[in-house]
């Protein structure tokens, strides 16, 4: 008697057919999907995922496997084929187009994590290790703005500065950028300064790109150039972080 209800149950379960289709286009349906946040739909509670996804891509009708299956945001995003067919989705037509809304939000989240800041910092860093001489030391406390300084952001694409220069010249700040595909090695220095007083952290990393300056439609400057030099007490950290997205970016690229 229990196997019989069971069965009843696993059969009300699973969808075989969906009610009358609603009215909205399916480009209607795709901007709205691209303009939702990945960070929020990790947020969704259940309920949440039913009224901001499943009711506005017009399959409501597969609210009660969403939640007797408890697919929250973050779920959502991990959902795959195998997944749907498992919560009774067999209709072969509404799965492949859950899935192709499903696909333009894991491209979302690609596009945000690769964007993401995994590190931020400016150079020349405080303290008298990282300064060239004792009045850049003075002038990175009492005047900031009177010297060049680097301003940096690690991306899991690549990484970006900023060469921002003393507020008395009158030039353009200037952007660099190293693609992570075109990131070639990278060495960890430690060294003594102001005889042997100080010691500093030096992270060197060598791209054949030159790197963009200015807008994005800029072409990299492909050769052999002079390493990028981040100096701060954070370098051995920032190498972790280097290595690390500079290893996925390369197992994406193959």
């Amino acid at each position: 008697m229990a196997e019989s209800e069971k069965e009843v149950e696993d059969d009300a379960m699973t969808v075989t057919s969906q009610p009358g289709s609603a009215a909205g286009s399916t480009k209607e349906i795709e901007e709205y999907l691209v303009q939702l946040a990945p960070s929020e739909i990790a947020k969704w509670t259940t309920d949440e995922v039913c009224t901001q996804f499943l009711e506005r891509i017009e399959f409501a009708y597969l609210i009660e496997n969403f939640k007797v299956n408890n697919i929250t945001g973050r779920v959502l995003l991990m959902l795959e084929e195998r997944n749907l067919v498992e919560m009774g989705v067999n209709v072969i037509g509404d799965r492949l187009m859950i899935l192709s809304y499903l696909k333009l939000l894991k491209k979302k989240k690609i596009e945000a994590d690769k964007m993401a800041t995994l590190w931020q910092g400016e150079t020349p860093a405080p303290g008298l290790a990282y300064s060239e001489d004792c009045c850049q030391c003075m002038s990175k406390m009492c005047c900031p703005c009177c010297i060049t300084r680097k301003l940096w952001r690690i991306t899991g694409q690549g990484i970006f500065y900023r060469i921002v220069p003393p507020c008395s010249m009158f030039t353009e700040v200037r952007q660099e950028y190293i693609d992570f595909r075109f990131l070639k090695d990278m060495e960890l220095r430690t060294r003594n300064t102001f005889a042997c007083c100080c010691r500093t952290h030096e992270f060197l990393m060598y791209a054949d790109q030159k790197g963009k300056s200015g807008g994005d439609d800029d072409e990299p400057i492909v050769g052999i150039e002079e390493p990028h030099q981040l100096l701060h007490p954070e370098a051995d950290k920032v190498e972790t972080i280097v290595r690390s997205a500079w290893s996925n970016a390369r197992l994406v690229a193959e």
